[in-house]
């Protein structure tokens, strides 16, 4: 006998609100559970331009959408007391989470829809809510909005609010990152193949011009929230900095000529052996030398990129490996085990496994080939396409071999179908599977238990009073050499991040260093070119761990005479002032 709970399950299992649901219960389980923190340090970045934190408010956040950043920016402007940014972010996770159960418990019988969202939930949920980075969320929401379009596409009567919710799912991912948007979005090309074979087979043509409308107006609205941004970008002060930010990317992210092999050069740029350590360590901001032109001679002096053989051979020897370190395969084997036991192995199927193996391994050879090779944030988002592909044609296959097995009741002659059926076994296997997999990613979970976490929240605190302290004290300006104090180590996801705090402080790195808005900033302390500027300057103090590469840089590019006077050691930093012969 079932009981009422079931029952209430059974009754509102297909409903929108019924995921919405589950997916906050689960969201809210995994945060109580584990400690949140960020990934990187890009979204603390973004929050802190949302609320004013360093001083500079703007929705120019140069890596999400200017529609996303405006967004911030009017909820900050409500009330700077919540953390918004990571409010927003939440809430596109769980709506992302939540399509993704409304779809698979329409699409399976009895619980399974259920079951298969959780195990998602243990990997995926643990990498998007409890390590935050923008990039993995924009894969996720447009994993998740692909595969709620593809639902409305198939199913029997079209649902307007279905189809609007996919469109808005898919816009926020590509708000949060196109490149990561697309390369998602590319990876569902199984669900794809998979329906072109099947198009002909189910579908009349009303169902054709029901994708072709979708992805008709799908595309108009991706290309008019892409216009609107370039456009907040058009004027000179952001087109520069989009020239420097574009070439930054490739020398840091990628890696400077080796300087050994490229000494004339370096030195006909006026870089010295001190200069290169300061730039590729990411102390870059001195306008007046690491310029832009200075950034594309060495660009250009990389070795080009050359597909071959080698390369080829290299990257297939080792990807095997590396797809068994992903923990989200396992994810998909056990998937792939479930259609082989449950699901009719038609030759769309097939091809739709094959479109989305060839995918996979394409898309990880690009990113072998450019340098950006097994990044977890990026890699999160494409496994979970992977993911959903898999559930999907699970889902579907196992649809059809119900189907068969109905067709051939009474049919003298009949090939059998076998009778097991994923609906029977749901309410013994489902939870012991989930159960089993809840239990393995305690393996990594526990890392972050606030249980084995509890010292963070002490240290956080004492890290934030050497910011507080910076942040009172308005009659100096603080530079900072990177890795010296960051925000990161110092506020968490949802602490809250005082308006103007750190208006007189700036770092030396970083890809927002050379934004207008921080540019201005600065020019309002009196420092344009920080090297420069903090020679015999008593209102600038340098945050520095390696003070004599610093005076080292000052002295071949500013000051052959100055010299570095200790101030004093601000809980586990010091602070230095710049003596010299004569500012200018």
């Amino acid at each position: 006998m079932k009981t009422r709970f079931l029952a209430v399950i059974d009754r509102k299992r297909k409903s929108p609100w019924f995921a919405l649901g589950v997916n906050l219960m689960a969201m809210l389980a995994m945060t109580l559970v584990m400690r949140p923190s960020f990934e990187t340090n890009d979204d603390i970045v973004f929050a802190e331009f949302g609320s004013g934190l360093r001083g500079v408010k703007t929705p120019r956040l140069v890596f999400q959408n200017y529609i996303l950043g405006l967004v911030y920016r009017l909820l900050y402007q409500v009330t700077g007391r919540l953390p918004w940014y990571m409010i927003v972010q939440y809430a596109v996770l769980v709506a992302a989470f939540s399509a993704v159960t409304y779809v698979f418990m329409n699409r399976l019988k009895g619980y399974w829809g259920l079951y298969l969202s959780f195990i998602l939930l243990w990997v995926f949920g643990y990498e998007s809510y409890i390590h935050i980075q923008f990039t993995k969320t924009a894969g996720i929401a447009a994993a998740a909005a692909v595969l709620l379009l593809f639902h409305v596409i198939t199913s029997e009567k079209f649902c307007v609010w279905e189809t609007v919710a996919g469109f808005l799912l898919g816009l926020t991912g590509f708000m949060y990152r196109e490149d990561q948007f697309f390369a998602s979005s590319a990876l569902m090309a199984g669900v794809g193949i998979y329906f072109i074979f099947t198009l002909k087979k189910r579908f009349p043509g009303k169902e054709w011009k029901r994708f072709g409308l979708c992805a008709g107006i799908f595309g108009m609205l991706l290309l008019a929230v892409d216009c609107t941004d370039r456009l907040m970008y058009k004027n000179p002060q952001w087109q520069e900095y989009q020239r420097f930010n574009n070439l930054r990317s490739e020398l840091l992210d990628y890696g400077f000529p080796d300087y050994e092999s490229n000494q004339t050069l370096y030195q006909e740029l006026g870089i010295s052996r001190e200069a290169y350590e300061l730039y590729r360590t990411w102390n870059f901001n001195d306008p007046d030398k690491f310029t832009t032109e200075v950034m594309e001679k060495l660009a250009e002096q990389k070795p080009e990129k050359i597909l071959s053989g080698k390369v080829i051979h290299s990257f297939v020897k080792r990807f095997p490996g590396d797809v068994l370190q992903q923990k989200a395969f396992w994810i998909v084997l056990l998937l792939f085990v479930l259609w082989l036991f449950f699901g009719k192995k038609g030759y769309a199927a097939w091809f739709g496994l094959a479109g989305e193996l060839c995918m996979l391994g394409g898309l990880n050879f690009y990113l072998y080939f450019q340098g950006r090779y097994l990044v977890n944030r990026v890699d999160v988002g494409l496994w979970f396409s992977v993911c959903l592909t898999m559930a999907w044609l699970l889902a579907d296959s196992v649809k059809e071999r119900e189907k068969a097995k109905e067709r051939s009741k009474g049919k003298v002659g009949a090939l059998s179908v076998p009778t097991v059926s994923m609906e029977k076994i749901s309410g013994r296997w489902g939870p012991v599977l989930c159960a089993a997999v809840l239990l393995i990613a305690q393996s990594f979970w526990y890392d972050d238990w606030r249980l084995t976490t509890r010292e963070i929240p002490k240290a956080r605190v004492s890290q934030r009073a050497v910011l507080e302290t910076i942040g009172t004290d308005k009659e100096h300006v603080y530079l900072a050499k990177s890795g010296t104090v960051s925000e990161i180590v110092c506020y968490g996801p949802f602490d809250p991040m005082p308006e103007n705090l750190l208006d007189n402080l700036y770092w030396l790195s970083g890809w927002e260093c050379r934004t207008p808005g921080i540019v201005k900033e600065m020019r309002e302390h009196g420092v344009t070119n920080p090297y420069k500027d903090m020679i015999e300057n008593k209102k600038v103090y340098l945050i520095d761990d390696n003070i004599q590469l610093t005076l080292d840089y000052i002295r071949q590019n500013y000051d052959k005479n100055a010299e570095a006077v200790f101030v004093k050691t601000l809980g586990n930093v010091d602070l230095y002032q710049i003596q010299g012969s004569v500012r200018e």
